[in-house]
């Protein structure tokens, strides 16, 4: 699936052509952590997808990845790292979500979110969203899509296929269910939740700094809010903690309890306990999306054309 302002472009930067063909699935390769890779040693797989890899996750069985800069999904075998047939979606694709039996794919360039089956790898259909889609989440039978650039977010039935536009102002950015309830990180207008019964905006929180991407683990969501990540409770809306980060935090996740925050320096950070780690090496240049799977982070470089595979039982 960003500091703000960095991430906003970053999104917009691709050099892909909305349905230019592929004549050839993007090659692979295949890097054990080593002395000679220059990787950490947590870093225990690294492959190459494509051009400027932006969204990842881990669904039925495999790693998803989208490239930006070749408008496609790629899967990747989380064992054997081997890439499989990349399939053509929108132009600039970017954020996923696993639903309904789907992988949905935010297509930012082309104003879309494309729907592929996980267990063919065929697209489904095509929807039409609101300008600059930007995230994109599955909950409540629904595609959930954050439209930056018109200050709304769209609900994509999975059954009835009908799109519904919701109102909720500011720059939306991250998009994650908590608590009942469907967040959004709104930039410098804040935060807020959606009741995804009713499609009403229910909660509004105020940030010091622009609320950009979430993550979230049950009952808790997180929101980047300038160089903090704040920890709210997803049915209340109080803010349970704060945690000082870099001050460019990216998209982050949560694996086995612990949270996930890359920075567009190179770096990760964890969190928990109250506590902020030291600065982690991702192993890429800019790990601007991070995703969990069977124990695993695998983070995407954005700069770039691989993904690496790492292992945190390896960090000391």
């Amino acid at each position: 699936m960003l500091l703000l302002l960095i991430s906003v472009s970053a999104c917009g930067s691709g050099s892909g052509t909305a349905g230019s063909p592929l004549t050839s699935p993007p090659s692979t390769s295949v890097t054990a952590a080593d002395p000679e890779t220059g990787d950490p040693a947590w870093v225990t797989g690294r492959v190459t997808t494509g051009s400027q890899p932006c969204g990842i996750l881990g669904a039925a069985g495999k790693i998803w990845v989208s490239d930006l800069g070749n408008d496609d999904l790629v899967s990747v075998d989380p064992r054997t790292m081997h890439v499989g047939p990349a399939v053509e979606v929108g132009a600039k694709p970017c954020g996923l979500a696993f639903g309904a039996g789907s992988i949905w794919v935010e297509d930012y360039g082309s104003a879309e979110v494309t729907r592929v089956s996980a267990t063919t790898g065929a697209v489904q259909h095509t929807y039409g969203v609101g300008l600059s889609p930007y995230d994109v989440t599955f909950a409540s039978g629904a595609a959930w899509v954050t439209n930056y650039a018109d200050g709304t977010v769209s609900r994509v039935d999975a059954a009835t296929s009908r799109v519904t536009t919701i109102r909720t102002g500011g720059t939306p950015i991250g998009i994650a269910p908590a608590g009942g309830l469907i967040w959004v990180g709104l930039g410098p207008a804040g935060i807020a939740a959606i009741d995804p019964h009713t499609g009403a905006v229910v909660h509004r929180l105020h940030t010091r700094g622009p609320a950009g991407w979430t993550a979230y683990d049950g009952g808790v969501v997180w929101v980047n809010a300038g160089d903090v990540v704040l920890r709210i409770a997803g049915a209340s809306g109080r803010v349970l903690d704060r945690f000082p980060v870099g001050s460019q935090p990216e998209d982050g996740s949560v694996v086995d309890g612990v949270t996930w925050i890359p920075d567009a320096d190179g770096t990760l950070r964890r969190l928990g306990g109250g506590v902020s780690s030291e600065p982690l090496s991702s192993g890429v240049g800019n790990p601007f999306v991070l995703a969990g799977y069977r124990g695993q982070v695998w983070v995407v470089d954005f700069t770039g054309t691989d993904v690496v595979r790492i292992d945190p039982s390896r960090i000391g």
